[in-house]
């Protein structure tokens, strides 16, 4: 996330000054009622400054889960976002609610009580507030920070997001790099998000490739959080919660439709996109509002359209089907508070070393079987 030269700060910030507002025909979204209401977005990053003019009225819950110090860098970053989504004046889906959680980069402190074992930083790192999110009941996760390596923390945690169908939307980074693995959309299942300029062509700095899902302006025009200067910024960063707050629209607009119908419809609208052919640039096409909210998604599969990223993306359909059926090891499993053990590994099933409920020999793959048979 960059920022170019502040502005004055004086004046709030209004619809007419917001590039993507009229790019994304908001005014009109406006006018037909849609504004986000009655959905949840978690927000995932930097803290957010909702004293700022262009959040006044904004209904923001802040959450930090231990003790954070974040630079002065990430209250702008969080700040410029929560502005993107849920500003009265120009916010992609002001009548949601945003929750956001602070999550802990690197060079920010934390405290002992962010300790999970011998990992300092475990209960502020973005693999367990998405946990976190999704114990919360949250319907759409939005996050833009790096996320290099594996962990298996981050495997269980996207699992969870795809079987209970909550979109978890990400940047795809500011390199300029074919297929980072640096960034959370390499994952499966991730809606990973490159950044456009106005006139439709990738910006020279997004990230490119198989992670891309879709693609959006990324230079919104927005108020520090710790400055509280105005100023035009830039990066894949701002373009990744313009597609957050479009797919909370759609969630107000198609409340029948599943969370997978939902991104099946963003994938399936995009300008570009030719109806779900996919591209390196803008993934399944640049985000169109007006296609996704007035396409009926309920028509499309219900089935996560973004899962293969590449050759042995993770977590896999076997990771998503073991999750969903109850098998997967609870020892792997941090801040889940829905998981149930249902295998039939009693060692597994007693141990210690976990607190997930046990439900022995439930698990649906198991009646699945004894169905077979009995046909």
């Amino acid at each position: 996330m960059l920022p170019a030269a502040p502005a004055s700060a004086d004046t709030t910030i209004t619809a007419g000054d917001q590039p993507f507002y009229s790019h994304y025909n908001l005014a009109s979204i406006r006018s037909a009622g849609y504004t986000g209401d009655g959905v949840t977005i978690a927000l995932i990053d930097g803290p957010v400054n909702s004293g700022i003019p262009e959040l006044q009225g904004a209904n923001i819950e802040s959450y930090a889960p231990c003790s954070v110090g974040s630079q002065d860098k990430y209250w702008d970053h969080g700040t410029v976002i929560a502005q993107i989504l849920v500003s009265p004046q120009f916010g992609m889906a002001p009548g949601a609610r945003l929750k956001a959680y602070t999550l802990s980069f690197m060079g920010d402190t934390t405290g002992s009580d962010c300790a999970l074992g011998s990992w300092d930083r475990g209960y502020s790192d973005l693999s367990l507030l998405i946990e976190t999110a999704l114990n919360d009941g949250v319907d759409v996760i939005t996050t833009s920070s790096s996320y290099p390596g594996y962990t298996e923390d981050m495997r269980w945690a996207l699992a969870r997001a795809i079987t209970q169908q909550v979109p978890v939307v990400a940047c795809a980074g500011n390199d300029s790099v074919q297929n980072s693995t640096e960034w959370l959309p390499a994952w499966s299942g991730v809606v990973g998000v490159a950044a456009i300029e106005t006139n439709g062509h990738a910006s020279d700095y997004t990230n490119w490739g198989d992670p891309i899902s879709t693609a959006a302006l990324g230079r919104p025009i927005a108020r520090s959080g710790v400055s509280l200067q105005r100023g035009e910024w830039w990066g894949t960063s701002f373009a990744t919660p313009v597609v957050a707050g479009a797919l909370a629209l759609s969630m107000e607009r198609w409340p029948r439709a599943t969370g997978n119908q939902i991104m099946q419809g963003l994938a399936r609208t995009g300008v570009g996109g030719n109806g779900g052919q996919w591209n390196p640039y803008t993934g399944f096409g640049a985000l169109d509002t007006y296609a996704l909210l007035t396409t009926n998604p309920k028509d499309f599969p219900d089935e996560n359209p973004f899962m293969d990223k590449g050759e042995d993306s993770v977590p896999s359909r076997r990771d998503v089907a073991d999750y969903a059926d109850g098998v997967v090891d609870p020892r792997k499993l941090h801040n889940d508070h829905s998981y149930s053990y249902r295998g039939v590994d009693e060692r597994l099933a007693f141990s210690d070393q976990h607190d997930s409920p046990v439900n022995l020999g439930t698990s649906p793959r198991y009646h699945k079987r004894t169905n077979g048979k009995k046909k």
